[in-house]
Protein backbone atom coordinates (compact mmCIF):
# COMPACT_ATOMS: atom_id res chain seq x y z
CA UNK A 1 0.00 0.00 0.00
CA UNK A 2 1.46 3.40 -0.95
CA UNK A 3 2.41 5.66 1.92
CA UNK A 4 0.43 8.84 2.54
CA UNK A 5 1.84 12.11 1.31
CA UNK A 6 3.31 14.42 3.94
CA UNK A 7 1.03 17.09 5.34
CA UNK A 8 1.08 20.23 3.19
CA UNK A 9 2.53 18.46 0.16
CA UNK A 10 1.06 19.31 -3.20
CA UNK A 11 1.84 18.29 -6.73
CA UNK A 12 3.19 21.09 -8.87
CA UNK A 13 3.66 20.78 -12.60
CA UNK A 14 6.81 22.37 -13.97
CA UNK A 15 6.12 26.05 -14.59
CA UNK A 16 5.73 27.41 -18.08
CA UNK A 17 8.72 29.45 -19.17
CA UNK A 18 9.13 32.85 -20.76
CA UNK A 19 12.20 32.47 -22.95
CA UNK A 20 14.65 35.06 -24.19
CA UNK A 21 17.91 34.23 -25.96
CA UNK A 22 20.16 32.54 -23.42
CA UNK A 23 17.69 32.56 -20.49
CA UNK A 24 14.36 31.13 -19.39
CA UNK A 25 12.21 32.75 -16.70
CA UNK A 26 9.62 30.53 -14.96
CA UNK A 27 6.09 31.87 -14.77
CA UNK A 28 4.43 32.08 -11.39
CA UNK A 29 7.80 32.69 -9.76
CA UNK A 30 10.07 35.52 -8.67
CA UNK A 31 13.17 36.11 -10.75
CA UNK A 32 15.92 38.43 -9.60
CA UNK A 33 18.40 40.19 -11.88
CA UNK A 34 21.38 41.51 -9.97
CA UNK A 35 24.51 43.31 -11.02
CA UNK A 36 26.42 46.56 -10.99
CA UNK A 37 26.05 49.39 -13.46
CA UNK A 38 26.84 48.37 -17.07
CA UNK A 39 26.36 44.66 -16.37
CA UNK A 40 23.39 44.12 -18.70
CA UNK A 41 20.46 44.21 -16.23
CA UNK A 42 18.46 46.64 -18.33
CA UNK A 43 19.19 44.76 -21.56
CA UNK A 44 17.74 41.60 -20.00
CA UNK A 45 14.69 43.55 -18.80
CA UNK A 46 14.14 44.92 -22.32
CA UNK A 47 14.46 41.42 -23.81
CA UNK A 48 11.91 40.04 -21.34
CA UNK A 49 9.48 42.88 -22.05
CA UNK A 50 9.94 42.36 -25.81
CA UNK A 51 9.33 38.60 -25.51
CA UNK A 52 6.19 39.07 -23.42
CA UNK A 53 4.64 41.94 -25.37
CA UNK A 54 5.54 40.10 -28.58
CA UNK A 55 3.21 37.34 -27.40
CA UNK A 56 0.45 39.92 -26.95
CA UNK A 57 0.75 40.00 -23.16
CA UNK A 58 0.41 43.12 -21.07
CA UNK A 59 3.39 43.97 -18.88
CA UNK A 60 3.95 46.33 -15.97
CA UNK A 61 7.15 48.10 -14.98
CA UNK A 62 7.38 49.67 -11.54
CA UNK A 63 10.16 52.22 -11.92
CA UNK A 64 11.29 53.37 -8.48
CA UNK A 65 13.78 56.04 -9.61
CA UNK A 66 12.10 57.05 -12.90
CA UNK A 67 15.06 55.79 -14.93
CA UNK A 68 13.23 53.74 -17.59
CA UNK A 69 13.94 54.78 -21.18
CA UNK A 70 10.95 53.85 -23.36
CA UNK A 71 12.90 54.50 -26.57
CA UNK A 72 15.54 51.91 -25.66
CA UNK A 73 12.88 49.35 -24.73
CA UNK A 74 11.05 49.95 -28.00
CA UNK A 75 14.31 49.63 -29.95
CA UNK A 76 14.80 46.25 -28.23
CA UNK A 77 11.39 45.10 -29.50
CA UNK A 78 9.05 45.90 -26.60
CA UNK A 79 5.61 47.06 -27.65
CA UNK A 80 4.99 50.13 -25.52
CA UNK A 81 1.23 50.04 -26.05
CA UNK A 82 1.23 46.80 -24.01
CA UNK A 83 3.31 48.27 -21.16
CA UNK A 84 2.03 49.91 -17.98
CA UNK A 85 4.80 52.17 -16.67
CA UNK A 86 4.47 53.19 -13.02
CA UNK A 87 6.83 55.94 -11.93
CA UNK A 88 7.44 56.17 -8.18
CA UNK A 89 9.61 59.33 -7.98
CA UNK A 90 12.18 57.68 -5.70
CA UNK A 91 9.69 56.29 -3.17
CA UNK A 92 10.49 52.60 -2.59
CA UNK A 93 7.44 52.18 -0.35
CA UNK A 94 5.17 53.27 -3.20
CA UNK A 95 6.97 50.87 -5.53
CA UNK A 96 6.33 47.94 -3.18
CA UNK A 97 2.66 48.87 -2.80
CA UNK A 98 2.30 49.09 -6.57
CA UNK A 99 3.91 45.64 -6.97
CA UNK A 100 1.53 44.20 -4.39
CA UNK A 101 -1.52 45.66 -6.13
CA UNK A 102 -0.44 44.48 -9.58
CA UNK A 103 0.39 40.95 -8.43
CA UNK A 104 -3.04 40.55 -6.85
CA UNK A 105 -4.83 42.26 -9.77
CA UNK A 106 -3.56 39.72 -12.31
CA UNK A 107 -3.64 39.97 -16.08
CA UNK A 108 0.07 40.63 -16.65
CA UNK A 109 2.64 38.44 -18.37
CA UNK A 110 5.52 40.26 -16.67
CA UNK A 111 5.64 42.53 -13.66
CA UNK A 112 9.06 44.10 -13.17
CA UNK A 113 10.10 45.94 -10.01
CA UNK A 114 13.11 48.14 -10.77
CA UNK A 115 15.02 48.88 -7.56
CA UNK A 116 18.32 49.59 -9.31
CA UNK A 117 20.37 52.24 -7.48
CA UNK A 118 17.74 52.75 -4.77
CA UNK A 119 19.64 53.93 -1.67
CA UNK A 120 20.61 51.15 0.75
CA UNK A 121 18.75 52.85 3.62
CA UNK A 122 15.52 52.59 1.61
CA UNK A 123 16.10 48.93 0.71
CA UNK A 124 16.85 48.11 4.36
CA UNK A 125 13.31 49.23 5.21
CA UNK A 126 11.77 46.45 3.09
CA UNK A 127 10.62 43.74 5.51
CA UNK A 128 11.67 40.19 4.55
CA UNK A 129 8.01 39.19 4.78
CA UNK A 130 7.28 41.35 1.72
CA UNK A 131 9.17 38.91 -0.51
CA UNK A 132 7.25 35.93 0.90
CA UNK A 133 3.99 37.80 0.28
CA UNK A 134 5.03 38.52 -3.31
CA UNK A 135 6.03 34.89 -3.84
CA UNK A 136 2.62 33.69 -2.65
CA UNK A 137 0.85 36.27 -4.79
CA UNK A 138 2.65 35.35 -8.03
CA UNK A 139 2.52 31.54 -7.62
CA UNK A 140 -1.03 30.98 -8.93
CA UNK A 141 -0.56 33.37 -11.86
CA UNK A 142 1.05 33.03 -15.28
CA UNK A 143 3.16 36.13 -14.56
CA UNK A 144 6.92 36.45 -14.27
CA UNK A 145 7.76 38.75 -11.37
CA UNK A 146 11.20 40.26 -11.93
CA UNK A 147 13.12 42.22 -9.32
CA UNK A 148 16.06 44.25 -10.62
CA UNK A 149 18.63 45.43 -8.10
CA UNK A 150 22.28 46.11 -7.42
CA UNK A 151 22.50 43.33 -4.81
CA UNK A 152 20.32 40.35 -3.78
CA UNK A 153 17.09 41.36 -2.04
CA UNK A 154 14.56 38.55 -2.31
CA UNK A 155 16.43 36.10 -0.05
CA UNK A 156 15.10 32.55 -0.59
CA UNK A 157 11.94 33.69 -2.36
CA UNK A 158 13.49 33.95 -5.83
CA UNK A 159 13.17 30.83 -7.96
CA UNK A 160 15.82 32.22 -10.27
CA UNK A 161 18.65 34.63 -9.59
CA UNK A 162 20.69 36.03 -12.47
CA UNK A 163 23.94 37.52 -11.15
CA UNK A 164 25.73 39.63 -13.71
CA UNK A 165 29.35 40.74 -13.65
CA UNK A 166 30.38 44.22 -14.72
CA UNK A 167 31.22 44.62 -18.39
CA UNK A 168 33.08 47.33 -20.15
CA UNK A 169 30.57 49.74 -21.74
CA UNK A 170 30.65 49.73 -25.54
CA UNK A 171 29.50 52.76 -27.50
CA UNK A 172 27.49 51.59 -30.52
CA UNK A 173 26.36 54.95 -31.88
CA UNK A 174 27.97 57.30 -34.35
CA UNK A 175 30.29 60.03 -33.26
CA UNK A 176 32.63 62.51 -34.81
CA UNK A 177 35.45 64.58 -33.45
CA UNK A 178 34.55 68.22 -33.46
CA UNK A 179 37.39 70.55 -34.35
CA UNK A 180 37.32 74.12 -33.32
CA UNK A 181 37.88 76.45 -36.21
CA UNK A 182 40.62 78.96 -35.56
Amino acid sequence: MPSALPLGWRFEAPPELLSIPGRDFPRGRIGEIIGPRSSGRTAILHAVLAASTGRGESCALIDCLDSFDPGSAEAAGAKLEKLLWIRCKGNAEHALKAADLLLYAGGFGVIALDLIEVPTRELARIPPTAWFRFRRAVEPTPAVFLVLADKPLTKTCAAQRVMLAPRKPVFTGKFSLLRKAV
